[in-house]
């Protein structure tokens, strides 16, 4: 093949490719205006063609306003009387200080120079657009959140870290890195479960523990065995998250625990309970637990299979039910065929 017939694809500062033609692309420069390069000639004869809805997203997408991260003292952002971040909408007295609407009255008394209340509609904008990185960014969350809703965020945030509850280990990292530590360090067992429905699963030994993590968000929940009076057996479950169970926008669980052997069955339905194992793996009495008596082995003395069913369900469902750190008012009920 000769050299005319060979041709060469460089790729652009971009890292794509280009082919003897300009690409469209908008530039962003200092003075917050937009710069729209010249576009090569194929690209010129298919725009031609491009018209309304397509066109117009093309145009909003240009012309976006550039963003830009800065660093401000945060007492601008802070009401002056509660010194809790600023909520549209927000208020000047005559004295210079911006309070949020709930504080004016108690402002009115604890300042001398209050007076005249007046509206801070431009201090309402920023306030509304003011975004900080999450907390928990070197955990992995990339969210830009509303700084005045950020303790909300943080709350919820899948990423809060939690530790790993091996003995003299106390790695600290979020749920999702956990996984991969739980595999690599220990040797854990992680099984990929679908909501609403069984899974079948062995009982864990005594130093055996079981990682469960949901496909459809990632969320990890952790089995493992627990002491429990005289039983020779019993498992618990836990959902592996700092969070908490009753953070807004944080999802719940309930489970269903049953082993059956030779006809004999015992089952446990609970809210799964949440917990960052930081101190080791949590108490009986703060976790649902499955007793695993004596009758449900069989003559060979091995373990019957452990069923799980983990569903999400709605706030307003784990609200009519008992809270998620409260254990079951009673011993899960046995079911003899």
């Amino acid at each position: 093949m000769s050299s005319q017939q060979q041709q060469k694809r460089v790729p652009d500062q971009d890292g794509e490719h280009a082919n003897g033609a300009k690409r469209s692309r908008a530039l962003a420069i200092p003075n917050g205006e937009v710069k729209q390069e010249q576009r090569g000639q194929g690209e010129e004869e298919a725009g031609q063609g491009e018209q309304g809805e397509g066109a117009l997203v093309a145009v909003e997408q240009a012309m976006e306003e550039p963003q830009i991260n800065i660093r401000m003292a945060v007492s601008h952002l802070h009401c002056h009387a509660c010194v809790l971040p600023l909520k549209p909408p927000t208020f000047e007295c005559e004295a210079g200080h911006v309070v949020c609407r709930a504080c004016r009255g108690s402002h009115v008394q604890a300042c001398a120079g209050a007076g005249t209340y007046v509206s801070c509609a431009k201090l309402d904008g920023i306030v509304r657009d003011a975004k900080v990185a999450c907390a928990y960014e070197a955990f992995g969350c990339t969210s830009w959140v509303v700084y005045y809703e950020a303790p909300d965020h943080h709350r919820s945030c899948r990423f809060a870290p939690c530790s790993c509850p091996a003995p003299g280990c106390g790695h600290f990292t979020s749920p999702a890195r956990l996984v991969e530590h739980f595999f690599s360090h220990h040797a854990w067992n992680v099984t990929e479960v679908d909501y609403a429905k069984p899974c079948k699963l062995a009982v864990p030994g005594p130093e055996d523990k079981l990682v469960l993590v949901g496909k459809a968000d990632g969320s990890v929940f952790l089995v493992s065995p627990c002491a429990f009076g005289a039983a020779t057996a019993a498992v618990s479950l836990v959902c592996v998250r700092a969070c908490g169970d009753v953070a807004a926008g944080a999802p719940q669980y309930t489970c269903n625990l049953w082993a059956e052997v030779a006809g004999n069955a015992l089952l446990l339905t609970s809210v799964v309970a949440s917990s960052d194992l930081v101190g080791g793996f949590p108490a009986t009495d703060k976790v649902m637990f499955l007793p695993l008596p004596q009758l449900l082995y069989d003559e060979s003395g091995e373990p019957p299979a452990l069923m799980v069913r983990i569903d999400k369900v709605g706030a307003s469902t784990i609200r009519s039910r008992s809270p998620c750190a409260t254990p079951p008012s009673s011993l899960p009920r046995r079911m003899l065929q």
